[in-house]
């Protein structure tokens, strides 16, 4: 188990208030969520050297929700050209949205 610190820190009533409404929210202990928001904060600010993009694929690997394609997936699709959003948009020029076309397949609603 981590080491724990007794902190007493003044805030802002204004802020106070904002962290209990959260945790209320998520249902978790006020301290708990300050002590989330804190390590989220500091996360931030580690990397300040980052650019936006790279902060939010690395924010994505580290909770999960994304990783990089296997070799094998890069081999097998090695060949496929990158089209920019012109050549793409080129392309599918006619083609009417995917939400149209799901909406068309549907069929009416009862």
């Amino acid at each position: 188990m981590q080491e724990m610190v007794k902190l007493t820190v003044r805030i802002p009533a204004q802020l106070h208030q904002k962290l209990k409404q959260r945790a209320q929210a998520s249902d978790a202990s006020l301290n708990a969520t300050l002590v989330e928001t804190l390590q989220r904060g500091l996360a931030e600010t580690v990397y300040p050297e980052e650019s936006r993009e790279a902060r939010f694929w690395r924010s994505m690997r580290e909770k999960g929700l994304w990783a990089p394609l296997s070799p094998k997936w890069m081999e097998e699709y090695a060949d496929v050209p990158i089209l920019s959003h012109a050549e793409l948009r080129e392309l599918l020029k006619g083609v009417p949205p995917l939400s149209d076309i799901i909406i068309e397949e549907r069929g009416p609603r009862e």
